[in-house]
């Protein structure tokens, strides 16, 4: 069983369904005022979006609700966007890792359980979800937490998100399009291509990328082991409670250029991530790239008849090229034979795109 604010997700097993009512109503009755809705999930996740589908077993039918995990607040919709409470330690360890300065690039964000946390450290963030009513609660929660200064928002296919970000800007129109407007630009984004196609999106986007100047590329790290991130993840709650009231200190959006330095890039979709890893071979352009490659953390699930090892030649493959020194993480068990992992690693110099004479010399002029 799951809680998420006012609302208890049961996922009854099938021999127990004809006693859902009973189940329910003995929850809710325990349970109130704290919990007000009794949900239980329906079948298996089949939609693009990965939101589980509900009935309401007991309570009210208002499933809005608000969370608190290491002092930012969270707004939700549970039946309209992902939400697992499960995973707080999760998203402490992982931002404890992120600096102040850092660039975080979120493929998957959802409503922000990693964005958020990570914008009230004063990283600047890229956050894209697929699921429009995923941005709006993003949207809704950098503005909660008051950090909605460091985080910019999109909604697209995530392959297209990142072939857009890391995108050298054409030399001709770099003065009218200067990448600090990038919030106003993925609010229109929002409105206008929810129910457009990732070509289509792929098109309209490709002018809100560009910049100014950098903000401070963190220096080279040692990579991080379980024991120091689990030390990391309290002193970071800690950090952050104090935080919470406080609103990040900001003359206005930092300006930044993706395509010359990103620090952290996660991949949270255990589901399917290791698929959208092909999207790095080619992606980083080697002639712009400033300071030390980006860390990777790309969330999978690993089942009994799996290893670390058939993960690492999976992603390898789909990269198309070799990991040096991959950090598994077991984040937690789903089921009897399945759990989740966090695979990080540095993104390898063979997947950086070399620029040819012509290329070179169309882009200078």
């Amino acid at each position: 069983m799951n809680f998420a604010g006012h609302v208890a997700h049961l996922n009854i097993p099938d021999d127990l369904l004809a006693y859902k009512d009973v189940i329910a109503k003995v929850i809710y009755d325990k349970n109130h005022p704290r919990i007000q809705t009794v949900v239980n999930k329906v079948g298996a996740i089949s939609n693009e979006f990965r939101v589980p589908q509900f009935e309401i077993l007991a309570g009210k039918k208002d499933m809005v609700t608000e969370v608190k995990q290491y002092g930012a607040t969270f707004r939700l919709d549970y039946g309209l966007v992902y939400w697992n409470s499960r995973l707080e330690h999760e998203h402490i360890r992982l931002v404890s890792l992120f600096k102040k300065g850092d660039v975080i690039c979120d493929m998957f964000a959802g409503i922000g359980p990693f964005s958020i946390p990570a914008g009230q450290k004063g990283c600047v963030v890229y956050a894209n979800d697929l699921n429009p009513d995923s941005i709006l609660y993003l949207k809704t929660n950098a503005k909660i937490n008051k950090v909605e200064d460091y985080i910019f928002t999109y909604n697209m296919d995530a392959r297209v998100f990142m072939q857009s970000l890391m995108a050298v800007p054409d030399p001709e129109t770099k003065s009218k399009c200067q990448f600090v407007a990038a919030n106003c630009c993925s609010e229109e984004m929002v409105s206008g291509n929810e129910h457009s196609t990732s070509n289509e999106n792929q098109n309209d986007v490709q002018e809100s990328f560009d910049g100014s100047s950098m903000v401070n590329t963190s220096a080279k790290r040692r990579q991080e082991t379980s024991n120091e991130g689990d030390v990391a993840c309290q002193e970071d709650a800690n950090q952050t409670k104090k935080r919470n009231n406080k609103k990040v200190k900001s003359s206005g959006p930092l300006p930044v250029k993706p395509w010359e330095h990103i620090d952290h890039v996660l991949m949270n979709l255990p589901a399917s991530a290791l698929q959208f890893l092909d999207c790095f071979d080619g992606l980083v352009h080697k002639r712009y790239w400033k300071g030390s490659l980006p860390w990777i953390h790309c969330y999978c699930f690993i089942r009994s008849s799996e290893s670390e090892e058939s993960i690492l030649c999976e992603a390898q493959n789909k990269l198309n090229a070799k990991i040096a020194e991959p950090i598994f993480h077991r984040v937690r068990d789903v089921a009897p034979n399945k759990a989740m992992f966090c695979l990080s690693f540095r993104l390898p110099v063979e997947c950086l795109k070399e620029e040819t004479e012509d290329h070179i010399r169309s882009v200078d002029g």
